[in-house]
């Protein structure tokens, strides 16, 4: 079982073993809807962008708790959102991914900000549907103000796992 930050050091092309998700978020629109954007990941030497998701909250893509979305040769990413609070839980409200002129293009608008949105551009994406192993069926909850509490009871980037589903994008074509 490796960590998830591992899955951001693969080349855009290493196909884990796994089955294609229920939904993909590469190619569906909303397939995210209602997943929860815990942490975002910016190799700029690498130019890999990775995007780590609270799945068990999700409308779709139910049947792990945890999602990773890694982006290669990333030329755009941008955030906007604020919070009233210390930790928010950003949840997507709706996903739209789509190919632009051989490039793979992700809107998220997101919750509970008015207008909270992210852009990213980039060559090639992957998306990994995963489990990590010993947490809850539900996510923690945010208002508790303990950093170390709540992480205890997501997923991170140091947390073991388990691929589940997983797809993979380049461009025009999908692999």
């Amino acid at each position: 079982m490796g960590k998830i930050n591992e899955l951001l050091l693969t080349g855009p092309f290493l196909h884990r073993e796994a089955s294609r998700p229920e939904v993909d978020p590469l190619t569906e629109t909303d397939a995210l809807q209602e997943a929860q954007l815990l942490d975002i990941r910016f190799d700029a030497l690498a130019r890999t962008v990775g995007l780590l998701f609270e799945l068990r909250v999700a409308l779709q893509l139910r049947k792990t708790n945890t999602g990773v979305l890694v982006a290669h040769g990333v030329s755009e990413l941008s955030w906007s959102g604020r919070s009233s609070t210390d930790l928010t839980a950003w949840t997507v409200g709706g996903s739209h991914p789509h190919l632009d002129r051989g490039l793979f293009r992700l809107e998220l608008g997101m919750w509970p900000a008015l207008g909270a949105q992210l852009k990213l551009e980039a060559e090639s994406a992957a998306f990994f549907a995963i489990d990590v192993p010993g947490l809850s069926e539900a996510p923690p909850d945010y208002t508790e103000t303990d950093r170390t509490k709540i992480g205890a009871e997501i997923a991170g980037w140091e947390s073991p796992f388990r691929t589940v589903h997983a797809s993979f994008l380049r461009g025009s074509a999908s692999l």
